[in-house]
């Protein structure tokens, strides 16, 4: 059953959310979903089809994918190297991987992260939360915050770098499981997809190996003049509504995004993501003056509308922001 919220997106300023679900007992249309989905699977099943019980829910937003998956039989599946990021975070059975010598075993509370390379995956009775995100998006994200070209960048190992890693990821997989059960009020609007997106790449920078973690000692950014810093601030204020980028706004302003970082620290004391947020906030503040609550308006769909997709963080950056909560002001 797939479904999607792109209906009126256009009028609304939401972007469609793809979102589909296929729950069987019959092990061969379980067979042909998986093979479907991850193209790169070839599974075999085993042990008996008895009380068999499959579940695929996937939600695609733009290049972030969320997926949840319940196979209560054995598997065997040989992959093609996978292109993109793939994250697993189990909630109950097991997988077992393979690259090579290189063999990962993940117990129920575990993450890994699917290899760019060819590999033989086992499970057995498994629930599991998966996250997908193309790698250009990875590594665009760390050519913003390192000196790895994206064009360089690769991620190097299958299991988080420490166990307090692992935690972390295991937040982010069940934080994103809500957001994905909520598709149409969060992931719809642009912005917080996006800002989820940059998260989940910042977050997968620093949960498993890669090339970052690597790199040898780089001098420190040219310096950058205060007029590329009021271009900047000018762009971001031009186009706060729309999902911007660091990157994006150093190409506008004809410098590197670590230049780009640096001038702001220098020069505004705060990170260019930072400043775009307090704009966003500033234009949220504005709506809360102009609406009519009487008209169904709400702080819900205002903090939404510029970027935050949980109404509790927006009401303490809020309060912390204006001295009073958002309520107060739509109110008002």
């Amino acid at each position: 059953m797939r479904t999607g919220d792109g209906a009126g997106a256009a009028t609304t300023g939401r972007a469609p959310v793809i979102r589909d679900e296929v729950a069987t007992r019959d092990p061969d249309l379980a067979h042909h979903t998986i093979a479907a989905q991850y193209s790169a699977h070839r599974p075999r099943f085993a042990g008996s089809a008895l009380g068999f019980r499959f579940r695929l829910a996937t939600t695609q937003a733009g290049e972030l994918g969320v997926d949840q998956i319940v196979h209560s039989m054995d598997a065997r599946s040989w992959t093609e190297p996978y292109s993109g990021f793939l994250a697993v975070h189990v909630r109950r059975g097991w997988y077992h991987w393979r690259v090579g010598r290189d063999e990962l075993a993940l117990p129920p509370g575990a993450v890994g992260r699917f290899h760019n390379s060819p590999m033989i995956v086992q499970w057995s009775d498994v629930t599991a939360s998966v996250v997908r995100l193309s790698t250009a998006h990875v590594a665009r994200v760390a050519a913003t915050r390192t000196d790895v070209a994206a064009a360089d960048f690769r991620f190097e190992g299958m299991a988080p770098v420490s166990a307090a890693m692992a935690r972390a990821w295991a937040g982010l997989s069940a934080f994103l499981d809500a957001q994905a059960a909520a598709a149409g009020e969060t992931l719809a609007h642009p912005l917080i997809r996006a800002s989820l997106a940059e998260h989940v790449a910042t977050t997968a920078l620093a949960v498993f190996p890669n090339t970052t973690m690597t790199a040898g000692y780089v001098p420190g950014p040219r310096r950058v003049e205060p007029a590329v810093v009021r271009r900047a601030v000018a762009y971001i204020e031009a186009h706060t509504a729309e999902p911007i980028s660091v990157a994006q706004i150093a190409q506008v302003c004809g410098v590197g995004p670590r230049g780009l970082q640096a001038a702001f620290a220098r020069h505004l004391g705060v990170s260019p993501t930072t400043h775009l947020r307090r704009v966003r906030l500033d234009r949220a503040h504005r709506d809360l003056i102009d609406a009519d609550p009487t008209g169904g308006a709400s702080v819900a769909a205002i903090a939404r509308r510029w970027g935050w997709g949980n109404p509790g963080r927006f009401a303490e950056a809020y309060r912390r922001a204006y001295g009073r909560p958002p309520s107060h002001t739509l109110r008002a």
